[in-house]
């Protein structure tokens, strides 16, 4: 059903989905490249799809393009090939109607916390050619895709270079048991093998090497050289077009402390990072936070939480929040020689029981907070005020320990009970007193 933004008149464009990995079955709003893109969920009679409103100012075909881009950055994030079916519109975004007799892999949302906004146009070029060689069902042609992704990164004589330094360090599924079966079966030179019985093989048909697509020798061997035409294709898009994959990004995890850093300031990062002091006061505006888990309902108690103080301890900054009347309290590290922020479940967030209903429920969102972070939840703190992401984590992996599902449940279940049970309780206790608080209509009778 469209209904809310999805449901405004307007010129709609939409890009229909055959998806390639798992797609979300709730709509989500994307905020991107300063326009609103919509991903449109699973339906069992429709087409999976993103769409926009062409926005005054900006052509349909533009805006066509736009949706298209989109979906190349986000199969480049998703390691996927989603394949655009069709583009359609008209005054709402209604996908086009398709039968589907099997079934797809399904999300709550797409994870956007990184998203590349390359603007190079060879980047983009290449990012549309790695989606397509990812969604094609073609050995031959998805190999050709590949093969392009690495002439647009590279010239002739530099892609030849590149190719033979990188054959023995690309990593993957895979790619390093085809080098070695190639070399096994004679082939030493594997840049022109993968060129002359590859690309030109497949694009021409006018002289030997020739794919023949009624030969399944052909087919096969092209398949099995996927991998490695494919992890060359990624490394030349990472380490030449300078478009990270979302791996590499958790391996760098410089996300973790990118937005604190630009709160603090270049001058009081360094001193963080070499250790040194700091000559002299500083003032530093830490903004109120919300505290929230990617793809979980928000926590009341954990919005707007105040920055209370600051510590520091050699490379480590630690920053204590509290909630307005301070029963809500929870701390971060920030450990600027490891590039890393901390927050423990178990040992950085604490709430103080005063007793009412009320309370009584911000203990149960808190404790289901700890459970949710603790069970591989993926931490994200918001600027209060603007919605800006400051910092976000991969999913926290506790060590040595394991969860339990049904104390977990019990928790929840006892705090929700003595909620239910104060608020009767105040009700009841209001009830009363309301009743004893009565006012008399009283008037004295003089005698007669």
């Amino acid at each position: 059903m469209i209904k809310a933004e999805l449901a405004e008149h307007g010129h709609w464009i939409v890009a229909n989905i055959q998806p390639n990995a798992s797609w979300p079955v709730n709509a989500q709003r994307v905020e991107w490249r300063g326009h609103v893109i919509w991903v449109i969920p699973l339906m069992k009679k429709h087409h999976p799809a993103v769409a926009m409103k062409v926005v005054p100012g900006i052509s349909a075909s533009r805006c066509e393009e736009m949706l298209m881009r989109f979906v190349s950055n986000l199969s480049w994030v998703e390691s996927c090939g989603h394949i655009v079916v069709e583009l359609s519109g008209g005054g709402l975004p209604a996908p086009l109607g398709m039968f589907r007799d099997t079934g797809i892999m399904t999300c709550e949302s797409f994870d956007l916390s990184y998203f590349p906004e390359p603007t190079d146009n060879r980047a983009l070029l290449a990012l549309a050619l790695m989606r397509e060689g990812r969604g094609l069902n073609h050995p031959a042609y998805s190999f050709l895709s590949f093969f392009r992704v690495l002439e647009v990164a590279f010239s002739s004589q530099k892609r030849k270079a590149w190719i033979e330094t990188a054959i023995d360090t690309v990593d993957g599924y895979g790619v390093q048991e085809v080098v070695q079966a190639l070399r096994a079966s004679g082939i030493q030179d594997i840049y022109k093998h993968l060129y002359e019985s590859g690309r030109c093989a497949i694009a021409h048909a006018n002289k030997e090497p020739i794919v023949d697509p009624d030969k399944p020798g052909d087919l096969r061997r092209l398949r099995s050289e996927a991998p490695l035409i494919r992890a060359l294709a990624q490394k030349a898009i990472e380490e030449e077009l300078g478009v990270e994959t979302r791996n590499a990004v958790y391996q760098k995890h410089l996300h973790e402390l990118a937005g604190f850093k630009e709160i603090l300031g270049v001058e009081a990062v360094e001193l963080l990072v070499k250790n040194e002091q700091a000559t002299g006061e500083r003032m530093t505006d830490i903004p109120e936070i919300n505290v929230e888990l990617f793809d979980k309902p928000p926590y009341e108690p954990l919005k707007r939480l105040v920055p209370r103080m600051m510590e520091r301890d050699q490379s480590k900054l630690y920053i204590a929040f509290s909630s307005a009347d301070e029963t809500v309290r929870l701390r971060v590290c920030l450990d600027f020689a490891a590039e890393r922020l901390s927050l423990s479940p178990l040992t950085d967030v604490g709430i103080v029981d005063t007793g009412s209903a009320a309370s009584a429920r911000r203990v149960r969102e808190v404790r289901r907070f700890e459970q949710e972070l603790f069970g591989n939840g993926r931490l994200r703190i918001v600027d209060a005020e603007t919605g800006k992401l400051i910092s976000w984590k991969g999913a926290y992996i506790p060590v040595n320990m394991f969860q339990d599902a049904d104390g977990c449940a019990a928790q929840l279940a006892m705090w929700d009970r003595t909620a239910a049970k104060r608020q009767d309780y105040e009700d009841r206790y209001g009830a009363r007193l309301n009743w004893f608080s009565r006012g008399y209509s009283t008037r004295i009778i003089p005698k007669a």
